[in-house]
């Protein structure tokens, strides 16, 4: 059957209208890429609304697929002994968090030390604090590639460096404080900075020669190595920053007391529950305990100089 004229010159129209599109997205410039991860999580972008459900924050101390799967156990754990659904929140940058905890959008939120002392002023309230490996305090460790010719942190001058988050203890604020001591702010000490926005990024910068050093969270970094012992050849640690405490649990400090009472009260009895004994195996924790508001201060310390 012969179509009329008219269907050939729609034909023709749309055929001419796609070729445009195409042409039109043709580009030869540059693409930007950044090391920011895309959030790959199933969590809801948005805290949910029902006062029924239980929100933790959770901070992307590791990128965002690794930091879900690190929490599940914790989530079951949670949703049993509070009886409430849990939902896990997270957000790519420690001070967004910081900002949903002030703002009461999470019930509780397990972050950053030094997005703690950023934030202890701003509605925030320590619950709980993680021992690892039988103490609750950690540091921060320079890494290098294994095969690099950097030994010391002063070797550093003029190289690419790795932060991972800019309200970061170990991987933004130690690494800044030991620059100060050289009477040198970071932009002028070294060549390049790059944010990766988590440590397990920045190891994996390191590894690839991205960078020439990070700084990272030990306790990522034993997590890590741990998990693949043969990275124990193909990094070096450089320099250490002081103990301070620990990656902690906080609350907004309005927060129902009975609801604050139980969840301090499920974090501190982990270990003597099943469920609680898979959760701290999954973080890679012995067990929480009390905090000790003291063991942050040096934090503040490094702040108040690199401030100045």
């Amino acid at each position: 059957m012969r179509l009329p004229a008219k269907y050939y010159m729609s034909l023709l129209l749309i055929l001419a209208l796609l070729l445009i599109i195409s042409g039109c997205q043709t580009d030869n410039s540059p693409q930007l890429v950044s090391l920011k991860p895309t959030d790959y999580s199933h969590t809801n972008p948005l805290p949910a609304k029902s006062s029924n459900v239980l929100k933790v924050g959770i901070s992307s101390v590791l990128s965002p697929r690794e930091t879900i799967q690190y929490y599940r156990a914790l989530e079951e754990y949670l949703q049993t002994k509070t009886g409430r659904p849990v939902q896990l929140v997270q957000r790519q940058t420690y001070q967004e968090m910081n900002d949903l905890v002030r703002d009461g959008e999470v019930d509780l939120a397990l972050i950053c030390s030094g997005a703690y002392v950023v934030g202890k002023n701003s509605n925030m309230e320590l619950l709980a604090v993680p021992e690892v490996n039988g103490k609750p305090t950690y540091q921060s460790y320079i890494i290098v590639n294994a095969n690099s010719k950097f030994f010391k942190f002063e070797d550093l001058k003029g190289q690419v460096f790795a932060f991972s988050d800019p309200i970061s203890f170990s991987g933004s604020i130690a690494p800044t404080y030991m620059v100060s001591q050289l009477n040198a702010k970071p932009s002028e000490y070294f060549g390049r900075i790059i944010y990766t926005y988590s440590h397990d990024n920045s190891i994996k910068a390191v590894l690839d020669n991205v960078v020439s050093a990070a700084a990272v969270d030990s306790l990522v970094f034993q997590y890590t190595v741990a998990k693949d012992p043969t990275l124990a050849n193909k990094l070096r640690i450089i320099a250490r920053s002081a103990e301070v405490g620990s990656p902690p649990v906080v609350v907004n400090s309005n927060i129902d007391p009975h609801l604050k009472t139980v969840l301090l009260e499920a974090l501190l009895h982990m270990e003597k529950d099943q469920l609680g004994k898979n959760a701290l195996i999954s973080l890679g924790v012995n067990r929480f305990v009390l905090p000790d508001s003291r063991a942050y201060e040096p934090i503040q310390t490094m702040l108040d100089i690199i401030n100045k």
